[in-house]
């Protein structure tokens, strides 16, 4: 199997249930708050872990405020060799939840910020050709990791989130997958946030014809349109959300895994899916990302039918 190393964020979630997201000025009281292990890095290793892969996890946290965190890639078989910790605070968010489960959230990134080009490159030594990199737009130095594990011969998968402008000046034409949502997606190839979802993938691969797109599109569901294969399209499960917090990070990290494995592509993207509709109705981060076997249950009983030839 091959190595999947996410060099990504770790951050506390400090969660906030509310009735309705806090206004300009207003002082809103919170229903209730619990504090979670998150970032988009951890999620996405926890569940490139649960779903089964090698997973390692580098990156960087606080000496004095990270035990959660370590205790959660401990917990979930994550290798953690190359994780650094460094004497300032980890990243941090604020995060609102309000009744509908929707939510909101305020990043800090402390340590996330401070990835080093030595640390990369002592990181990279221990990857392969054929091995995979999980990168997101939370931490510092995307451009250096691009660079050097597309000279190792990894295959980048990059998650273009949270994004900016100053993205598009990244080499992404080295990433084998792009996942981007369509808000994104119309972003790096300049197009009206409404574009078809089939017209905006088109114009995505034209752009980057060596690149494999995932298109998220929410609660209508997703579009994975891999080099020289053809287009494969899957309708979100119809559930009751009670949390979104780390619904793409599951969807990823199953996706990931499942590609890594050479599980057939269909199968891979409904059981990403599948994964993602699980992981909204818990409330958290990583304590609502499932395991495999949870995810393989959900698919065998359920009657919703989602691979559609088009959404």
């Amino acid at each position: 199997m091959a190595k999947i190393l996410n060099f990504g964020s770790l951050n506390i979630d400090y969660v906030y249930d509310v009735p309705h997201f806090v206004k300009a000025g207003e002082t809103l009281a919170a229903v209730s708050r619990n504090i979670y292990a998150g970032g988009k890095g951890l999620n996405q290793s926890v569940a490139l872990a649960r779903a089964g892969g090698d997973v390692y996890h580098a990156g960087a946290v606080g000496v004095d405020d990270s035990k959660i965190l370590l205790d959660v890639l401990s917990d979930n078989k994550i290798n953690s060799d190359f994780l650094r910790k460094l004497e300032c605070v980890s990243g941090h968010t604020i995060i609102q939840v309000d009744s509908n489960g929707q939510n909101c959230i305020l990043l800090y990134g402390g340590a996330n910020q401070k990835i080093t080009t030595e640390q990369i490159d002592e990181t990279l030594k221990h990857f392969d050709k054929g091995d995979y990199l999980v990168l997101q737009n939370e931490t510092s130095n995307i451009r250096y990791i691009i660079d050097k594990a597309y000279e190792v011969g990894m295959k980048i998968c990059f998650n273009v989130s949270p994004f900016t402008t100053e993205l598009l000046k990244l080499p992404l034409e080295k990433c084998a997958y792009l996942i981007v949502n369509e808000l994104e997606g119309a972003a790096m190839v300049d197009m009206p946030d409404n574009t078809d979802p089939y017209v905006l993938i088109t114009r995505l691969c034209e752009k980057y014809p060596q690149t494999s797109f995932v298109l998220t599109l929410g609660s209508r569901g997703s579009i994975l349109k891999e080099v020289g294969a053809d287009t494969v399209s899957c309708k979100a499960f119809k559930v009751d959300a009670v949390d979104t917090t780390a619904a793409g990070d599951t969807f990823l990290g199953y996706l990931i895994t499942n590609i890594a494995t050479d599980m057939n592509r269909a199968l891979a993207l409904k059981c990403a899916t599948a994964a993602s509709a699980l992981a909204v109705q818990k409330k958290g981060a990583t304590p609502s990302i499932p395991m495999a076997k949870d995810v393989l249950d959900f698919i065998k009983n359920t009657t919703q039918e989602v691979l559609v030839e088009k959404l």
